[in-house]
């Protein structure tokens, strides 16, 4: 599961983190030089102790006396007490042995390793040594007699009292450096929240308020750098679509006002027109029925052709503006959808037999919708007509399919015919579009797919086309309520 963080989360994690890395760094490094400057100042301190008893023993000739010798390194170690052990390491033979030391044990046995490397090279060996019986540093140094090694000193010291000290301090160092830590997060947090995050917060708050349609809300961000001048750019923006929308709504009501001055003057035109045509469509059959002169029989053939294509699309222009206006009423009732499709395919079974046109009705029994029963017979011949004109009329085929979901039942039409471009998809339900140029003018008003989407739309749902491409065939789509068996009349 994807986890969003917020702004504010994510500044804060980027500066604890940032903060935390130098604070960190810091502290260690500071860490790491005290503990450095302290062995190096014990290094200084054995390299002192180590030059003193060098010249001591020079300056006495102790190393033939050994009581002397033992008496000379016990005080001297009493007067230094860091001194855990002081030994004198003397040649016997090819070894190095303890000759004296305030470790009384150890006289007389082989000395370590290192003596014998400070002996061989004449180097003064350092050795640290950290554990939990405390902080030790053992010095290896060579005696130097007249220019000659005559042997090596071996001291160890005691660093406990410097790394108590040490400890205080660090443990003091890791304090200043978490409340340092806290301090340098919190201004952080402040600056940022105050610079970024807050006008963020003011633009998001602000364009909840302008998407919800009040444009004379502003920005008010007075900073002088990029988050300023885009509060000034959006309230610019704001106030340009407000004027916009002014505008808009002023065209839309001129609009809509020319619209019904339209749909007014072609109800008028149409009554004027139906009226004059309605009796001449019903008497130039019979007059040309009587005419016994084949050429002008012909002619008034052409004639009454001419005058039911007019008559056809007054009647759909007035559909057309009745449909669209927003007092027409439509008796919405639960209807079983396969009985439905199946009485208009008995209605239009001579027209589609003239043609060869089978349709296959493949919708489930039990789908029912909400509809005007005579607005859904007159979308459903619509679409069936349509699908009709433009599929081949030997062997074609129209299926009719439906789905139901929850929401709504999408009812296809789908025919095996010339298919559509893009284009024509875009189109299609345009008034007076065709989408067959070549068709004979006759043949389609190019209103009846405007009549289908404006039935739809009155219904709630939605139209649409869809084509694989040219001489592949049409779909056609289109939703309707479910139905939930009750009647809802004049809705």
């Amino acid at each position: 599961m994807k986890i969003n963080f917020s702004l504010s989360l994510k500044l804060t994690l980027l500066v604890v983190s940032i903060s935390a890395i130098v604070i960190l760094s810091l502290t260690y490094v500071n860490i790491h030089q005290q503990n450095e400057f302290f062995e190096d100042a014990y290094f200084e301190k054995a390299a002192s102790l180590s030059k003193a008893l060098d010249a001591s023993i020079s300056s006495h000739d102790q190393l033939k006396d050994k009581q002397k010798l033992q008496n000379y390194i016990s005080n001297f170690s009493k007067l230094n007490p860091d001194i855990l052990k002081l030994s004198v390491n003397l040649p016997d033979g090819e070894e190095l042995h303890v000759f004296v030391s305030t470790e009384e044990d150890s006289i007389g046995s082989l000395s370590s390793m290192y003596n014998n490397l400070s002996y061989e090279k004449g180097a003064i060996v350092y050795i640290p040594q950290h554990g939990k019986d405390g902080h030790k540093l053992t010095m290896l140094a060579p005696i130097n007699l007249s220019g000659q090694i005559a042997g090596t000193y071996e001291m160890v010291l005691s660093m406990d009292a410097a790394y108590t000290a040490l400890d205080i301090q660090m443990r003091n160092l890791v304090l200043i450096s978490a409340i340092s830590l806290f301090i340098l997060i919190f201004s952080f947090l402040f600056m940022l929240r105050r610079a970024i995050v807050k006008p963020i917060i003011t633009f998001r708050d602000a364009t909840k308020v302008i998407g919800e349609g009040n444009l004379n809300e502003e920005i008010n961000i007075k900073s002088r750098d990029e988050l300023g001048e885009l509060a000034t750019a959006f309230n610019r923006m704001t106030t340009d679509l407000k004027i916009s929308r002014d505008k808009i709504e002023k065209y839309n009501k001129t609009l809509e006002k020319l619209l019904s001055q339209k749909d007014e003057f072609i109800g008028q035109l149409g009554h004027d027109l139906k009226n004059p045509l309605t009796p001449l469509v019903g008497l130039l059959p019979m007059i040309t029925e009587q005419e016994k002169d084949p050429k002008l029989k012909e002619h008034l053939r052409v004639l009454t052709s001419n005058a039911e294509y007019m008559r056809e699309l007054i009647f759909k222009t007035l559909q057309l503006a009745r449909l669209r206006s927003s007092n027409v009423k439509f008796d919405i009732q639960h209807i079983n959808l396969n009985e439905e499709i199946d009485n208009v395919l008995d209605r239009q079974q001579s027209f589609l037999k003239e043609n060869k046109i089978n349709v296959e009705n493949e919708v489930n029994d039990k789908i029912s919708i909400k509809a005007d029963k005579l607005r859904l017979g007159e979308l459903f011949n619509n679409l069936i007509t349509n699908a009709v004109k433009y599929t081949p009329k030997d062997g074609g085929v129209i299926t009719i399919d439906a789905k139901k979901d929850r929401d709504f039942v999408t009812i296809s039409v789908k025919d095996s015919g010339i298919g559509m471009t893009k284009e024509q998809l875009g189109r299609i339900f345009d008034e007076f579009y065709r989408a067959d140029k070549s068709m004979n003018v006759m043949d389609s008003t190019g209103l009846g797919l405007s009549i289908c989407k404006r039935i739809v739309e009155k219904h709630g749902g939605c139209i649409w086309a869809e084509s694989p491409g040219e001489g592949k065939g049409t779909t056609f789509y289109f939703t309707l309520k479910p139905g939930n068996g009750k009647i809802i009349k004049n809705k």
